[in-house]
């Protein structure tokens, strides 16, 4: 999938409240293809009684065996760091990522050890430089590789939410989202979804309106890279 694509599903998912499987824009060839999706999540939220308590009910019930405690209690603003260890977060993240076929954004490191890590890294590049003026250049690459381990090294240490899925009340939101849509739901027939997806797809490729049609290859006729 080219810079494009991954720039034109994000616009798409932020613009009707969606998230796309991977399978399911490895599939999207054609503007029909992509307007299929988004109508497949909107008429799923139709027919749902509730879908995001649904969602909520589901990733407590999963919380709860992580943690190994049936009677765990969890509110949607509770925050994921308060419930769970480190490893158990680890835990949820991959069966957000399993349950979903769409992993949300990683976890990340403490700040702490981001804030180290810059310092380190910094600190790494200004000896490099000192030294490949007063000793050798070829010292620099070296930098690089101190870089890479120190960011290799730390990769275990990832245990904190991203801003915007600190709570159980946003990962349950995440979660509704890849089955359900959360905006522009009165849109009842392709033609509507199309209308409503026209500017997007206007606005990220820089085609005429009148191009974006159902039967629009993306590449062949949009010229999507």
């Amino acid at each position: 999938m080219g810079l494009d694509a991954v720039e034109i599903l994000m616009d798409v998912e932020d613009h009707f409240g969606i998230t796309i499987r991977s399978t399911e824009s490895e599939r999207v060839r054609t503007v029909g293809d992509l307007v299929a999706v988004i109508q497949k999540r909107i008429d799923a939220t139709r027919s749902a009684v509730c879908p995001s308590l649904a969602s909520f009910f589901n990733l407590r019930r999963r919380v709860r065996e992580i943690a190994a405690d049936d009677g765990l209690r969890i509110r949607t603003r509770t925050r994921v760091v308060d419930v769970l260890n480190p490893s158990q977060r680890r835990q949820l993240w991959s069966w957000l990522g399993d349950l979903q076929d769409a992993s949300p954004r990683a976890l990340r490191r403490p700040p702490w050890l981001r804030k180290l890590l810059v310092v380190a890294v910094l600190l790494l590049f200004l000896f490099a430089m000192w030294s490949a003026f007063t000793v050798n250049t070829d010292i620099l690459p070296l930098a690089a590789m101190g870089s890479w381990f120190l960011h290799s090294a730390t990769v275990g240490f990832r245990q904190v939410p991203p801003d915007g899925l600190s709570t159980f009340g946003a990962l349950a939101r995440y979660a509704t989202q890849t089955e359900f849509a959360t905006k522009h739901l009165n849109l009842n027939t392709a033609e509507d979804v199309l209308a409503e997806l026209r500017p997007v797809l206007v606005d990220a490729l820089g085609v005429d309106a009148s191009e974006i049609v159902l039967t629009a290859r993306f590449i062949e006729d949009l010229g999507m890279d």
